[in-house]
């Protein structure tokens, strides 16, 4: 999945590949186990925050909602981050896309 600042964010669901990782809540931040690479990542606030939409099943465009809403950023901003948030996730074969 590619995200262009020149097109709409693509409203399909996103789905984090369970199978392959575990988490746990500390304190503000979320720490992600992945299983085959036994890697660890640390979320902040925000992260975990766009973590636990995602399990509750959010599209790359609601994530950007929920950032504004939430955080009350411009959607510019929040659509960088929810870009980078999922870049990384991809990148990383964390989550996959419904389409």
């Amino acid at each position: 999945m590619t995200l262009s600042h020149d097109e709409n964010l693509p409203d399909q669901g996103l789905q984090l590949k369970v199978d392959d990782m575990v988490w746990r809540t500390v304190g503000d931040e979320l720490v992600v186990l992945e299983l085959p690479t036994s890697t660890y990542l640390t979320l902040n606030a925000s992260a975990r925050y766009l973590w636990d939409e995602l399990v509750a099943g959010a599209s790359a465009s609601s994530l950007v909602e929920a950032l504004c809403t939430r955080y009350g950023i411009p959607q510019d901003r929040a659509r960088a981050d929810v870009e980078s948030f999922l870049a990384t996730l991809f990148d990383r074969k964390l989550v996959v896309s419904d389409e």
